[in-house]
C-alpha cells in the first residue's frame, strides 16, 4: 500500500537517532503550591492546623540534559536525565494580619524514559515519564513588631514525585537537533518544619504540596552523526 511504501522509504532515509546526546534547555514555568498548617500557631507564626494558603508561582528555568536513544525502524526509545535551575516564586498575605508568606523553588531534576515516533525522516515526536525531584523553600515574616521582635520562619525541603511530558525534536545539522517540550511535574506533599525566631518562637510544621508545568526549548548535540 502507499502507507507501507512511505514507511519503507522513510526508514531507508531516516536519520540515525541511536546514540548518546547532551544538550541545554531554557523556558518558562508556572504551577500551584498549597501550604496547610499542621502544628499549633506560635506567637509570631499565625498558621493554625488545617489552615490553607494557595500560591500560583511562575518564573523561568534553564538547565542541561543527557540521554541515550535507541532507534528501531520509525520508533525511538531512550532514557534521559535532566537538571535545571529556576526562579519560581509567589507571595501571599495572611488574611488575619499583615504577615507575609512566600514560596519558591531554585532547582529541579528528572530521570525519565522517552518513547518516540519519526513523523518525517528527521522529525521526532515523543512522550516521556519518570521520576522528578526539586526543592521548595518557604518563609513566613511576622511584621507586627519592631525589627528586634519581628518573627521569621524559613524552611527548605527536597520534594520527590513524578513527571510526564511530550515533545517534538528535529535534526537541524549533522550532529544537532532542536526541539520544544512540555512537562507536568508533581512534587507531591512534604512536611516542612522550622523554629520561628524571636522570643515567641517555637517549632512550626506545615504540609506543602507542589505541581509545576514547564515549557522549554532544547538544543542537543548527538555524538553519533545523523
Amino acid at each position: 500500500s502507499a502507507l507501507v511504501s512511505m514507511f519503507v522509504a522513510q526508514g531507508a532515509l531516516a536519520a540515525e537517532w541511536t546514540g548518546f546526546y547532551i544538550g541545554a534547555n531554557v523556558g518558562g514555568t508556572f504551577g500551584d503550591v498549597n501550604l496547610t498548617g499542621v502544628s499549633e500557631a506560635t506567637s509570631y507564626v499565625n498558621i493554625t492546623p488545617g489552615e490553607e494558603f494557595n500560591f500560583d508561582p511562575d518564573g523561568v528555568l534553564g538547565g542541561l540534559q543527557l540521554g541515550y536513544n535507541f532507534q528501531f525502524g520509525n520508533f525511538v526509545i531512550g532514557l534521559e536525565a535532566e537538571g535545571h535551575g529556576m526562579d519560581f516564586d509567589d507571595a501571599a498575605s495572611d488574611p488575619a494580619s499583615t504577615d507575609i508568606l512566600t514560596v519558591e523553588s531554585e532547582w529541579g531534576a528528572t530521570a525519565s524514559a522517552r518513547f518516540g515516533f519519526l513523523i518525517t525522516a528527521d522529525s521526532l515526536i515523543y512522550a516521556k515519564g519518570g521520576y522528578a525531584t526539586g526543592n521548595i523553600k518557604t518563609s513566613y515574616l511576622d511584621t507586627s513588631g519592631t525589627p528586634a521582635t519581628t518573627g521569621l520562619l524559613e524552611t527548605d525541603e527536597t520534594h520527590h514525585g513524578w513527571v510526564v511530558g511530550a515533545g517534538f525534536e528535529h535534526a537541524i545539522g549533522e550532529n544537532t537537533s532542536f526541539g520544544v517540550e512540555y512537562n507536568y511535574i508533581d512534587l507531591g506533599e512534604t512536611d516542612h518544619s522550622g523554629i520561628a525566631s524571636g522570643a515567641g518562637g517555637g517549632l512550626v510544621v506545615y504540609d506543602v504540596e507542589a505541581q509545576l508545568h514547564t515549557v522549554t526549548a532544547r538544543l542537543n548535540y548527538h555524538f553519533n552523526p545523523f
